[in-house]
């Protein structure tokens, strides 16, 4: 008996190991959540023409197969890094596709090639990670190298088929798409439905991807008028001067819902409210801007401290706010 305990033993100790978790960490160096945040999830809709992120909300779009890690651009331009999510060696890289060329050109300036420059990293176990978007000339890896977790790979950018500065990261096992949030099959995703984070992902991860849905990503100040439609917000210059021709504070909320009051107010030395501006939300959006300001009067702006402030109200309730200053001398 005793002899087949220890065979049994021996045999339990050579066999081999359900396969572990691959503890994955965000694939950027900024605190997600607030400073970065999840832009977009893995379209939870099958239906075609129709997207919902996993709360039934808009942080998506149709056919979205992975999470998008959005990144201030003012940060971005002064170099944000991508991670490895998790050790493993480099299977393919691109490099020298141009930032902006979406913006510029649309769909047809790819050539096809959406993910712009990025990484795709083969783990153990199976899974495997792609990365996109990344500055033109930025990737510090090649195809066969070893990366640990954590490890820079290159730095966040606009190439590909971005309008905004992000990273997105796929996720795959044994050659099938999952979502990258849950580790569950994208054909499987149904909103509403829990949406707590994989046991693929670190505690510390699992807590930062946590759905915060409408808030605050950006404000800032500007010393020009914003134009009509869409201008890029957060390209607008920070050229703020007594004499410039209006002193304008904005903030750009992501993921507002349809009813939701994006509220700012802009406060002079004194106190006393200078410029306002309000945007009642008509629709489910996955970003949406205001602003409020003053013309210069004659003579310029007073010098001091003015101070903005930024509110998303819903249902008679503040949901989100942002405050920001600016010394104007």
């Amino acid at each position: 008996m005793r002899v087949l305990f220890f065979l049994a033993l021996m045999i339990a100790a050579w066999a081999p190991r359900e396969a572990a978790a691959q503890n994955f960490q965000l694939p950027i160096d900024c605190r997600v959540g607030d400073v970065c945040v999840v832009q977009n999830y893995a379209d939870a809709n099958p239906a075609s023409g129709a997207a919902d992120d996993p709360r039934c909300g808009p942080l998506t779009y149709d056919g979205h197969d992975g999470i998008d890690i959005r990144a201030p651009a003012l940060m971005a331009q002064s170099g944000v890094a991508v991670l490895s999510p998790a050790a493993g060696v480099i299977a393919a890289i691109r490099d020298g596709e141009e930032d902006g060329a979406f913006r510029r050109g649309g769909v047809t300036a790819l050539n096809g090639r959406d993910c712009g420059n990025g990484v795709r990293i083969d783990h153990a176990d199976g899974w495997s990670t792609q990365l996109c978007h990344m500055r033109n000339g930025s990737i510090r890896v090649r195809a066969g190298d070893r990366v640990t977790a954590g490890q820079a790979v290159g730095l966040i950018g606009l190439s590909g088929r971005t309008e905004f500065t992000h990273v997105h990261m796929a996720l795959r096992r044994n050659n099938e798409t999952l979502d990258p949030l849950t580790g569950n099959s994208l054909s499987s995703l149904h909103c509403g439905a829990s949406i707590a984070s994989g046991t693929h992902w670190s505690a510390a991860a699992r807590s930062a991807l946590a759905y915060r849905g409408a808030q605050w990503f950006a404000t800032g100040f500007t010393g020009t008028e914003p134009g009509a439609g869409r201008p890029d917000i957060e390209a607008l210059p920070r050229n703020v001067t007594r004499q410039s021709s209006a002193l304008v504070f904005w903030a750009l909320a992501t993921g507002p819902l349809s009813g939701d009051i994006l509220r700012v107010r802009l406060y002079g030395p004194n106190g006393q409210m200078v410029g306002q501006g309000t945007l009642n939300q008509l629709r489910n959006q996955a970003q949406a801007w205001v602003f409020g300001g003053r013309r210069t009067p004659p003579g310029g702006l007073p010098a001091g401290v003015y101070r903005g402030e930024a509110r998303i109200e819903r249902g008679g309730r503040v949901i989100s706010t942002r405050t920001e200053t600016i010394t104007i001398r």
